[in-house]
This record gives C-alpha cells, sequence and structure tokens, in this order.
C-alpha cells in the first residue's frame, strides 16, 4: 500500500474577514509551532476553523464566513485559493446567491478549479430520515426533534458531517481530481476546541422519547472517556503482546535447536539489566504482570539465553510507543503537583487519581483546571498522530498560571515524540511567555501593518 502524503501548512493569507482584516499568518521555518493572539472579535478561533473546515471538506463553513479571499500555501510549492462572490439575490426568496471557488495549484499551475454547490443528495434526505431524528420542515428547512431547532441543508452538513457516512459528504462537496483529493488528504487535522469538558453523545432512538427527555444523556464527561480508552489502548497492547508470547513459546524449541550464535557474558548483563528496567517501567504502568525470571548467565546456556533475551525483547516491544507516552503524561501531570493528588495507570481503571493519604479519587472529584489539563494532555498524546496539524484553542482555560506558564514547553516535548505542527490560539501572555519572537503572531500588529 503506498504511503500517504503528509505536506504542512507553511502561511495562511486571509482577505477581508468580516470585511475588516487582512492577516499573512506564516509559520516559523524551523518550529512546528505557531501562536496565534489577539483581542476579541478579531478572528483566532475562525482562523482555526478556516483550517479544520477545509482539510475536512465542509465547504458549506465558508458561505457563511465573511471574507474575500483566503491562501493556503503548502510545503512542496501547493496552495489551495478560495473566493467568495455573492451573485445577485433570488427575487423570489431574497436568498443570497453564493459563489465559492477553490482553486488548488501546483508551482502555480492550477490542477483543478472547483466550484461549491451544494444540492440535496436523495440519499442523504433518506439518511436524516433514520437514524437521526430530523423532520422536515420545507424545501430548504428541517427540525431536529431532541430542541425543535431549525437547520438548513448547509448547517445541518457542518453540525453533523462528523456523524454522516463518508460517501455522502463526498456526493455533496465533491472535489473531482485524483491530484486536488490528494491535496486535502495531506493534512490531517486534529482540533482540540475551547468546550473540552464535555463530549456529545449521539443516540438514534431519542424520537422515541418525551421530548423533556431528548436532551438528556447526550453530554458526557471527557475525562471518564478518555480513562476508558486508554483502559482499551492498554488492553489490547496487553493482548498484542500474549498472541506473540504464545507464538514464540510454541516455536521455541525449534529456534533453540537451529539457533547458532552465542551471547557473550557482557552482553547478557547490558541486555538484561535494560530489560529489567524495561519491565520496572511496565509494571508501574499496568501494561506488565509477569515475575521477573532471574537467569544467571553461564556460557554452556548461552545460545539458550539469546533465545531467552530475543524473545523477551520481542514481547516487551509492542508496548514501547505506548509505554513512552505513558511516561510522559503521567511524568508532565504528577510535576503539575495537583493538588494534594498524583496520575496513577493500571489495566483496570486506564487512569486514575489517589490522594496522599492513598484515598482513590472519581475523576470528576478534579477541579475544572484539573481536568482542563488532564484532557488538554491527553489530547495531545493520545488523540494524534504524527504529522497531523494541531489546532488548539484557548489551552489557558481554567489552567492555574504557573500551568500556563509551563505548557508551551510541556508542548515541546510532545512534539519530540509524537512530531506534528501546531497552531495554537490565545489570549493568555503566560502561554506564550518567553517566546515573543517569530511563534507569535499578533492579529492586532498584523491589522495595523496592513493599514498603515
Amino acid at each position: 500500500m503506498e504511503n500517504k502524503k503528509i505536506l504542512n501548512v507553511e502561511s495562511l493569507n486571509i482577505k477581508s474577514l468580516f470585511e475588516i482584516f487582512d492577516y499573512k499568518i506564516k509559520y516559523p521555518q524551523d518550529e512546528n509551532v505557531l501562536i496565534i493572539t489577539g483581542p476579541n472579535g478579531f478572528g483566532k478561533t475562525k482562523i482555526l476553523n478556516i483550517l479544520f473546515n477545509l482539510f475536512n471538506r465542509k465547504f458549506g463553513f465558508f458561505q457563511t464566513l465573511v471574507f474575500e479571499e483566503i491562501t493556503v500555501n503548502l510545503s512542496e510549492d501547493i496552495s489551495i485559493e478560495i473566493s467568495k462572490k455573492e451573485k445577485n439575490r433570488n427575487p423570489k426568496t431574497k436568498k443570497k446567491n453564493i459563489q465559492l471557488n477553490f482553486i488548488f495549484k501546483k508551482k502555480e499551475k492550477i490542477i483543478e478549479e472547483y466550484k461549491y454547490k451544494p444540492e440535496i443528495d436523495p440519499n442523504l434526505l433518506k439518511y436524516l430520515d433514520h437514524p437521526f431524528p430530523f423532520s422536515r420542515v420545507d424545501e430548504e428547512k428541517w427540525m431536529d426533534y431532541r430542541s425543535d431547532q431549525i437547520y438548513s441543508l448547509e448547517q445541518i452538513i457542518e453540525e453533523f458531517s462528523d456523524q454522516l457516512p463518508q460517501s455522502i459528504i463526498n456526493s455533496i462537496q465533491k472535489v473531482k481530481t485524483k491530484d486536488a483529493n490528494e491535496i486535502l488528504d495531506s493534512i490531517n487535522v486534529h482540533l482540540i476546541r475551547e468546550q473540552r469538558l464535555f463530549q456529545k453523545v449521539t443516540r438514534s432512538d431519542n424520537r422515541h422519547y418525551p421530548r423533556s427527555e431528548r436532551e438528556q444523556n447526550i453530554m458526557m464527561e471527557t475525562i471518564q472517556t478518555y480513562s476508558n480508552e486508554l483502559k482499551s489502548l492498554i488492553d489490547e497492547k496487553i493482548q498484542q503482546s500474549y498472541s506473540i508470547s504464545q507464538e514464540l513459546d510454541s516455536s521455541y524449541p525449534n529456534r533453540l535447536i537451529t539457533e547458532k550464535e552465542k551471547v557473550s557474558g557482557e552482553d547478557y548483563d547490558r541486555r538484561f539489566a535494560d530489560l529489567t528496567e524495561k519491565q520496572e517501567k511496565l509494571t508501574k504502568n499496568g501494561l506488565y504482570e509477569s515475575k521477573r525470571e532471574v537467569l544467571d548467565y553461564s556460557k554452556d546456556d548461552s545460545k539458550a539465553l539469546l533465545v531467552y533475551l530475543n524473545d523477551l525483547e520481542q514481547k516487551l516491544k509492542v508496548f514501547d510507543d505506548l509505554l513512552e507516552k505513558l511516561e510522559l503524561f503521567t511524568n508532565i501531570l504528577n510535576e503539575r503537583r495537583f493538588s494534594f493528588k498524583s496520575i496513577h495507570i493500571n489495566r483496570e481503571n486506564g487512569f486514575y487519581f489517589k490522594t496522599t493519604k492513598e484515598k482513590k479519587l472519581k475523576l470528576n472529584q478534579l477541579s475544572s483546571g484539573e481536568q482542563h489539563e488532564v484532557v488538554l494532555l491527553y489530547e495531545l498524546i493520545f488523540k494524534t498522530k504524527p504529522g497531523n496539524l494541531v489546532l488548539i484553542d484557548e489551552p489557558e482555560i481554567s489552567l492555574h498560571i504557573n500551568w500556563q506558564k509551563e505548557f508551551l514547553g510541556d508542548l515541546l516535548r510532545i512534539i519530540k515524540i509524537q512530531n506534528f505542527q501546531v497552531l495554537i490560539a490565545t489570549h493568555s501572555p503566560s502561554i506564550i511567555n518567553d517566546r515573543w519572537d517569530d511563534l507569535v503572531y499578533n492579529l492586532e500588529k498584523g491589522k495595523a501593518e496592513v493599514n498603515d
């Protein structure tokens, strides 16, 4: 299978955002982090949403966004230009006729010019009826059973596209050429929203509930969700290691007979010490339960000991990536010195907290700031992938001033193991801390420069 190309965002130019602001936002050459700051109303969150909606093919977002032109410049001399024009209004409905153009270029050569035009797809109409709780009000409007809120088709696509089948989304917002689709696929965006402590839970049977109950149980505590996710991830890794162990153990006699190499006493002691240290870390993090076998070196048994070392290294190697993430996650949180409590990992709970008096806490007993810190770090360490573009909206929310100052350093530690690109929108000078250099783009200053 051919590896998917991964590109980076190099700059973002926006003309007439809200009919006021012109921005030329450029990533620093030697850093994977860019921070945008500025007063309320200057469009920090909108800038994040421009990238999120573009690379998730949520083109309906740009119909309601007030702007004239947007250019996203990527690595390898690739760019996407988005322009918006308002044509004559429909004399019958008085509805604005908006024309959105998307131009994909490589080295200034046009790959595709795509005109976005949302159309009602018959498959979507059927899908909205079930399992989604919508009823059609008229030609262009739909009502949500749960809240009686009225949506246009474009709003439904924008609001619920992550829950609609991709085939339906693609049929509505279709980019035709393979090269243009590869460009959109080359940026995997992970958005960490301002509201992080609760997640929406979709229920397909809401229409069967009384109206007063339709919106119950549709929001869930994120911290508990992530603890459950980590529990599943630990179980998955343990099962992988168990399968490898079974396979190796069954073939051990044959491999022992055919093995021709031997291990020296010096190499044995070094490798066994490394494995013992790894086993201790794995046990501490709930990933390993087997008792360590202490085998003394013997020259006569050097061939068997070599096979033993090779097998044990292979059994434990499956945990390497997860162990590195767990250690970073727990180290950062315990360095934060949460008020009289610390984080722990095990197979039964995923992660949990105990007081200094060894009392186990429910996750919702953590303060709002502590939950924000846990959720934000979990997202960055476990939910992102190498090559992602990670968008973080207001990381400072509910965090103590000292935690804000330490955030950027923590982020750079995480980037070392995850290797992703980050765009942060923040109000907080403490988040920026001592990095008021090429990492920061000040929207207020950018506006002033444009108007000079």
